[in-house]
């Protein structure tokens, strides 16, 4: 039997990790450490100056007081028997959608475990973009998609990627593979004064501006469909480095 690791960014009391996990045990030995309480956009915040607790809520389910990274570490390194074969972080309640995942737990969460040499996918659940937004999730059909695209994906030969899941309600049922497109946004900055007349400061979301390239994982969920993304990470673009050399090939200081 494969075994799963399970996180989040939401909390383990997350109806997102739990229908997750309840779909999963059919198939895999699931284990499930997240965070205690909820850490969104933290990407893959590291706890470096406290002491970290484990508190085994049930069997195989761990709290810990720290970001999804940390539940990454301490499980793949502390909790776990050995290693698994899959990590699977969400389901998040909303979107992570192209820029997106340089700010989200969830894909922090998936990128921790790609760092560890594991096939790691992101989930998120989408009830409408933007200001149509209805926060209202169909956890049980999460699931059940991400089971099916899971077992899909264990016949899949991996290419050193993340998998960035995102399930748009309603939906057509069909997959789109998506690249990731363009959603860009200025997060509100709300300042108010506190009782001793000190100012201090909320920052928001703001209102994203979608591009919707057609191809892209915004167009795929705005047109219902289940979009499926990879997320590969090169961090050394060979024609940026001759074009950096070449401006300082004769620099002197």
């Amino acid at each position: 039997m494969k075994t799963i690791l399970l996180t989040n960014d939401d909390g383990f009391y997350s109806k997102g990790l739990s229908s997750l996990k309840t779909i999963l045990e059919k198939k895999y030995r699931v284990w499930a450490v997240a965070p205690d309480s909820e850490k969104s956009a933290i990407s893959m915040a590291l706890t470096l100056n406290q002491p970290l607790r484990v508190n085994q809520v049930e069997a195989n389910v761990y709290a810990v007081n720290g970001t999804t990274a940390d539940c990454v570490n301490i499980a793949l390194q502390k909790i776990l028997p050995q290693k698994p074969d899959f990590i699977v972080s969400g389901m998040n309640l909303g979107e992570n959608l192209s820029e997106d995942v340089f700010f989200s737990g969830t894909v922090g969460g998936a990128f921790s475990g790609f760092l560890y040499g594991i096939p790691s996918l992101a989930v998120s659940l989408i009830a409408g973009l933007g200001q149509y937004q209805q926060q209202t999730f169909e956890f049980d059909q999460g699931a059940e998609i991400t089971a099916k695209i899971l077992e899909k994906l264990f016949t899949y030969d991996h290419d050193n990627v993340i998998y960035n899941l995102n399930i748009p309600f309603p939906n057509r049922g069909e997959i789109a593979v998506s690249s990731l497109g363009s959603k860009r946004y200025t997060p509100d900055i709300v300042e108010r004064t506190d009782p001793r007349g000190r100012k201090y400061y909320w920052i928001g979301t703001g209102t994203p501006n979608y591009s919707y390239q057609e191809g892209s994982d915004i167009w795929a969920v705005q047109n219902q469909y289940i979009s499926l993304s990879i997320i590969k990470y090169d961090l050394n673009s060979q024609a940026e480095l001759r074009r950096l050399t070449s401006a300082f090939k004769q620099f002197k200081l």
